[in-house]
């Protein structure tokens, strides 16, 4: 989800009153592809989250809404209640996109005690420039396709950015980032091996664990670490026997008995 702030009440950008008359003028809404030129992201965990924070509390209040003329009005507003937390404006006034998030941006500055980002002055900000204002302040820019081409990989209070059209905030975590601030690791599909053994990747993002996988016509089964078991196994209650020869094709393979009672693979 993203903090998008984009018209006043009229679907216009300048001339409606104060306040977020619709309920849309600034809102939470799904990621979009706008397209996104960059992503700006504060290389800080605290602050980059306090960033997604404000942005939802501000497209959370119907007392913020959007006009150009009048998009100073929302620091202003910021100025004058506790903490710069946008959740307490109770007067009714105005940003647009670009301003309203570098006015974001100030007031995690003054909250998180960051000189660099308290420094800044809103209204100086548009998104012909708000690239180069940001990254001089300690933003990296961010431009692989990855980054500006869906949300997956996006962390909160990621700043997107369409440069000399539009800006809005992330507010989520990426379903492809494990956690706030650790990417999922990138696997090649296919089999590989390490010094516990043999896994499975089943795609560049997950590998098997926990599971039966049948594999070029063989049975194999997972543990809970993702290897490939060998030897004699006991699972859900009954008894298996896995290829424990090391280097043969089929290590790790799903075993049988022939009608003699000698161990085969089992080929499926």
């Amino acid at each position: 989800m993203i903090a998008n702030s984009g018209h006043d009440e009229h679907k216009k950008y300048k001339g409606g009153r104060a306040g977020d008359q619709t309920g849309d003028e600034w809102r939470v809404i799904n990621w979009y592809n706008r397209p996104w030129s960059c992503v700006l992201r504060w290389p800080e965990k605290r602050v980059a989250q306090d960033i997604a924070y404000c942005a939802r509390a501000a497209a959370e209040n119907d007392k913020i809404g959007y006009d150009q003329d009048q998009r100073a009005t929302f620091w202003a507003a910021l100025c004058n209640v506790a903490n710069y937390d946008p959740a307490r404006i109770t007067a009714a006034c105005e940003a647009d996109c670009s301003c309203g998030v570098a006015s974001i941006v100030k007031a995690v500055g003054y909250r998180q005690g960051v000189s660099d980002l308290s420094g800044i002055d809103p209204d100086y900000y548009w998104t012909g420039n708000l690239r180069s204002g940001l990254k001089d302040i300690g933003f990296q820019v961010l431009t692989g396709s990855k980054y500006v081409t869906s949300d997956r990989y996006l962390l909160p209070g990621d700043i997107l950015l369409y440069d000399n059209h539009h800006t809005a905030i992330n507010l989520d975590v990426g379903e492809l980032v494990r956690d706030e601030w650790d990417p999922v690791p990138t696997y090649i599909p296919g089999w590989h091996r390490d010094d516990k053994g043999w896994w499975y990747a089943k795609d560049e993002h997950h590998f098997a664990k926990k599971e039966w996988m049948k594999i070029n016509k063989c049975w194999y089964f997972f543990d809970y670490d993702g290897y490939a078991v060998t030897g004699h196994q006991v699972i859900d209650g009954k008894q298996w026997y896995f290829n424990a020869e090391p280097g043969h094709p089929k290590e790790c393979a799903l075993m049988v008995t022939d009608p003699e009672g000698a161990l085969q693979v089992w080929v499926v």
